[in-house]
């Protein structure tokens, strides 16, 4: 049995073929985290606020190179 080909245009939710096991465990992980962060933030109970200008200049953005890094 075969999958199904995705349709044109549409967006895989999961982890593209030939991921590795623990990718697409992060993968999986990471997607789970979300799903509860805006069910936290519908019913009321997590807010997303912007930054102060104040706390950008305390905790200014990463560089993108320097995080993967760590």
């Amino acid at each position: 049995m075969s999958p199904q080909p995705r349709k044109k245009g549409s967006k895989g939710k999961g982890p593209p073929k030939g991921q590795s096991p623990t990718a697409k465990r992060q993968q999986k992980r990471r997607e789970e985290k979300l799903r509860l962060v805006r069910e936290q933030v519908a019913e009321g109970s997590l807010t997303i606020r912007q930054m102060t200008p104040e706390e950008r200049k305390k905790y200014p953005p990463r560089d993108k190179r320097e995080s993967k890094k760590d």
